[in-house]
């Protein structure tokens, strides 16, 4: 997942670059559209700059650089519309910037007519692009509403992708990733339901993050809490059907949508997008191991990972001497594996404990929310993926589906792809007409 996310991280850089360069005399707000290339990836890029102010026509845009602002989108990978930032216009030098994955990928490019050209350098990533103008950009065959709600004190803001067609609509909840907490992670997938009929609320992720390092501290169970205050705004609104509001969720979202779906009546459908069937401490083990496997760790060294794994685990779930574990850790991280795993440097402290969602939902079953599923599921799962076990996962959702006696699972694992279902062909087919066949479209 994560190797995903920074690969779109740095193709969506070296798009920027592509949207910064423009001749004075020729309009720079538009679509450009090329070839951004980075080592081991070779990516279609579209850039759309944009004038603050909603007029796009570039007539006054020389020397006023903070008027410009430009996203990008790279179809193949399902990005649509992420926001570009720093972007700076001064003919013919364009620069731009994308934050991802805790680095700052930079761009810097020159405009010849209708060509943008330069380079992108960030982290590990560096390579050449080239862009060429397309022409206007196009607005989506559908209505875009900025949208705010509330769980408890927390504040939460979104953007509701809505059907041009009058009546009430059916609609779908998209669920962050443990690594996409922005609304734009998803609008690839919010802008196919829409153009389809089905309403989509795509929102930013409350912060999780802390003083302890930036690790996440909210509970899972507290992310269902959003996702349902989401449900109970859509469900207020005369535009929405009250009875079709579902629920998607990807990686660790697909973990959040049933603990949600278990505890409200509002829910119509879910979608389980490569979401966990196992708990953290096995999950963490299994994500381990595949990384080590392919950096080329023998089976020995896995499984010491593993037994180190669950020390710590039982150190979390009942206490012990502290010294004597952290004694234990220094000495796992002299060995050259340690480093590639998701060990703690040293023994978890009690706020840590109690406060890091790593600890505080280390045995939070899946299983146990499943089972208490009647709604139509439709569960998808990468046979690659690296970060999510994907048998076991299938396997234990299928069982607690069984228990809840649901006449309405569908479980597909499709064959060589991973984490996030790429390469799969038929994927959004089966995802998008499988909804389809459960709601009702207002024509």
């Amino acid at each position: 997942m994560y190797k995903a996310i920074t690969l779109l991280a740095m193709t969506a850089l070296l798009c920027n670059c592509s949207a910064s360069s423009r001749a004075k005399e020729e309009p720079l707000a538009g679509r450009w559209e090329g070839v951004a290339e980075v080592p081991g990836h070779h990516a279609q890029v579209v850039i759309d700059f944009f004038l603050r102010g909603g007029e796009n026509r570039s007539d006054s845009i020389q020397g006023s650089e903070e008027r410009l602002t430009a996203t990008i989108s790279l179809p193949a990978e399902r990005l649509l519309g992420k926001p570009l930032v720093n972007v700076r216009y001064l003919p013919p030098h364009l620069h731009f910037e994308l934050q991802a994955a805790e680095q700052r990928i930079v761009f810097d490019g020159q405009r010849n007519g209708d060509t943008i050209a330069g380079a992108v350098h960030g982290g590990s990533v560096e390579g050449p692009f080239s862009f060429r103008r397309t022409g206007d950009v196009s607005s989506p065959p559908y209505f875009q509403e900025e949208v705010r709600f509330h769980n408890g004190d927390v504040t939460l803001a979104g953007t509701l992708l809505m059907p041009r067609t009058a009546g009430r609509h059916p609609a779908v909840i998209l669920i962050h990733g443990s690594s996409t907490p922005s609304r734009n992670d998803f609008r690839f997938y919010g802008d196919m339901f829409a153009r389809r009929g089905i309403a989509a609320l795509i929102y930013d992720k409350r912060n999780v993050g802390g003083d302890l390092g930036g690790a996440s501290r909210v509970d899972m169970r507290d992310l269902a809490g959003d996702s349902l205050a989401a449900v109970g705004l859509l469900k207020a609104r005369n535009d929405i059907n009250p009875r079709q509001i579902g629920l998607w969720g990807h990686s660790q979202g697909g973990w959040v949508a049933p603990i949600a779906a278990a505890q409200s009546k509002d829910v119509a459908f879910l979608i389980n997008f490569s979401g966990p069937g196992v708990t953290y401490a096995e999950l963490n083990k299994y994500a381990d191991g595949m990384r080590l496997r392919a950096l080329g760790f023998s089976e020995a060294e896995i499984w010491q990972d593993a037994e180190a794994q669950s020390r710590v685990n039982e150190y979390v779930r009942r206490g012990g001497d502290n010294q004597t574990l952290q004694t234990f850790l220094d000495e796992v991280w002299r060995k050259p594996w340690a480093s590639h795993t998701t060990l703690p440097r040293r023994t978890p402290s009690e706020a840590e404990i109690h406060s890091w969602l790593q600890w505080r939902n280390l045995d939070l079953d899946p299983a146990d929310y499943w089972d208490r599923i009647h709604v139509p599921v439709l569960a998808m799962f990468g046979e690659r993926d690296d970060v999510v076990p994907v048998a076991a996962s299938a396997a234990r959702i299928e069982a607690a589906l069984r228990r809840a006696r649901n006449k309405d699972v569908t479980i597909r694992i499709f064959p060589n792809a991973g984490h996030t279902i790429q390469p799969a062909p038929d994927f959004l087919d089966t995802m998008l007409n499988w909804t389809l066949q459960r709601v009702t479209v207002v024509r």
